[in-house]
């Protein structure tokens, strides 16, 4: 029980930030972010057994995650689709571009962009944010919603 909870507190510091980032931009709402950040690591905690020490948590950990954001869609039957999607500007552009006007023309696309992501349905929206944010490969992302990849790649 011990090892189970140093795992559990090692994998919590690790990844509660990131997890509720994730969930964050799926929903666009701290107080749902919040619940459902917890109910992940609820999951989590029991799951916790059959985690493979050998393999890379995050993928489990994000598939989880989508799992409890599309979960909760279908309960609610909501999305926050008129919110702007919030993402730090380390994820937007890069920082070291060095003319205002680059910038600015990088901000109003990501703006952009980010309407246009928030229009999509919660699964499209979850392989865009897990690509294109979070970084994962499209066999990862597959694997994660337990989708085909040509579904991640289109």
């Amino acid at each position: 029980m011990k090892d189970k909870k140093e795992r559990f507190l090692s994998l919590f510091k690790e990844y509660e930030s990131k997890i509720y980032n994730f969930i964050y931009r799926m929903t666009q709402n701290k107080a749902d972010a919040e619940e459902l950040t917890q109910e992940v690591f609820i999951r989590v905690w029991n799951g916790l057994d059959d985690l493979r020490s050998d393999l890379s948590p995050a993928p489990w950990l994000y598939r989880i995650a989508s799992n409890v954001c599309l979960d909760s869609f279908r309960r609610n039957k909501h999305t926050s689709k008129d919110a702007p999607l919030e993402m730090g500007d380390e994820s937007l552009y890069d920082a070291k571009i060095p003319l205002i006007e680059d910038e600015i023309y990088k901000a109003k696309m990501a703006e952009c962009i980010k309407g246009y992501i928030m229009t999509l349905p919660e699964d499209y929206r979850a392989v865009i944010l897990l690509h294109d944010i979070e970084g994962f490969k499209n066999s990862e992302i597959s694997h994660m919603l337990d989708i085909s990849l040509d579904a991640v790649k289109i």
